[in-house]
């Protein structure tokens, strides 16, 4: 009886709430395109529009399993016969959905995804995957994901506040002689055991962190500095930080940078007021690097950008055309040889939110234009 009445309520927050919103912007998106329907196959817009389901198989796949048919009058779930279950008992549960099932074997034969998008979707169809006989609209159906509704900040402060925790555990546990493989064996199993899914990791030390600024583990041994930089997914939200870790006293040469990449990061948090004009807020940061002793270093990696239901939906430019929104995230990540910050903030009503701050590891604040933000420091052990 509980079961069921639990049931009854979720299916009527699915039908009053977060599906029934994002269901309308699909068709009006659709009406504006003049799509006869929208096909979903990618597992960041499974995971959108189902409110943090997942379509994942393979994990590094952006294709799911299943794919999803948005028409003006229906909502379908395109599935192999060996999905289906799972799938309406698990994901879907609760959802207005209709089944159309195809015979796995004959997936491995033909598209049956787009033959049954055909026959049910019309003569025009949106497909968020490059996908032949199709209209590709991935790039513009993005942008429906970038202004959080409320439901979805509360899940993404919970992957935030997880994905944090489970990075700065493992930093603070490292130990000099661990190598980099161990340490992000370490950092992943902190991650999955918090429900979290790993989507980058990586872990550099020493003068791996010195010469690369995407550092793999390549058997290196920590020594005296480690880099810890992560993306990590829950209900399909993405969230991306870097924790530092030093053992004995910091050089200069090194704190000089880190200061440098601080002041760079806090000019990027200090554009991002909702309207602001991006190309803007990213030509005004870079001109740090010049006016503080390293000209042209931005050249040398991103600076980061938007991000949500993709590790960057966007990387932000000189020449970005995007706009700051409410309740959007973004992941900052200016960079100097040796230095780095990253944390994932929210735009709120208030100002700009840390997702990723624990309380846990040392921070202090950074003054850019008479506000100042705050940033993770170089844990020094």
């Amino acid at each position: 009886m509980k079961k069921l009445l639990a049931l009854a309520v979720f299916s009527l927050l699915i039908m009053g709430g977060e599906f029934q919103t994002k269901l309308k912007k699909l068709r009006d998106f659709m009406e504006k395109e003049k799509l006869s329907s929208v096909l979903l196959s990618s597992q960041r817009n499974f995971s959108w529009l189902t409110g943090g389901g997942t379509s994942t198989v393979v994990i590094s796949s952006e294709q799911g399993a299943v794919s999803l048919l948005v028409t003006p009058g229906a909502f379908f779930l395109i599935a192999p016969n060996d999905e289906v279950p799972r799938f309406t008992q698990e994901e879907l549960k609760g959802f207005p959905v209709k089944v159309l099932s195809y015979p796995w074997y004959k997936g491995v034969e033909g598209d049956e995804v787009l033959r049954l998008a055909r026959e049910y979707g019309g003569p025009k169809i949106g497909s968020d995957l490059p996908r032949e006989g199709t209209v590709f609209v991935g790039d513009k159906l993005k942008r429906l994901r970038y202004q959080l509704l409320p439901q979805e900040v509360g899940r993404y402060r919970e992957v935030a506040r997880l994905a944090a925790e489970a990075a700065e555990k493992a930093a603070r546990e490292l130990k000099p002689g661990m190598s980099e493989e161990a340490i992000r064996a370490r950092v992943a199993y902190e991650l999955f055991k918090r429900g979290l899914v790993p989507t980058v990791l990586l872990i550099g030390v020493d003068q791996g962190i010195m010469k690369y600024r995407h550092v793999i583990p390549r058997g290196r041994i920590l020594r005296k500095y480690a880099q810890i930089n992560i993306c990590a997914r829950k209900y399909g939200l993405v969230v991306a930080l870097t924790r530092l870790v030093h053992f004995g006293p910091l050089p200069e040469e090194i704190k000089r940078r880190q200061e440098v990449a601080e002041k760079v990061y806090a000019a990027f948090l200090y554009g991002l007021t909702p309207g602001s004009n991006l190309s803007e807020v990213f030509t005004r940061a870079v001109a740090l690097y010049e006016r503080l002793g390293y000209p042209g270093e931005w050249k040398n990696h991103h600076q980061g950008g938007g991000i949500g239901y993709a590790e960057r939906e966007f990387i932000v430019t000189g020449n970005s055309r995007e706009r700051v929104h409410l309740n959007q995230a973004f992941a900052f990540n200016p960079t100097l040889a040796g230095a780095k910050v990253e944390d994932t903030v929210l735009v709120t009503e208030k100002g700009v939110e840390v997702l990723t701050y624990t309380g846990r590891w040392p921070y202090h604040f950074v003054e850019f234009r008479g506000r100042k933000f705050p940033v993770p420091e170089i844990l020094v052990k």
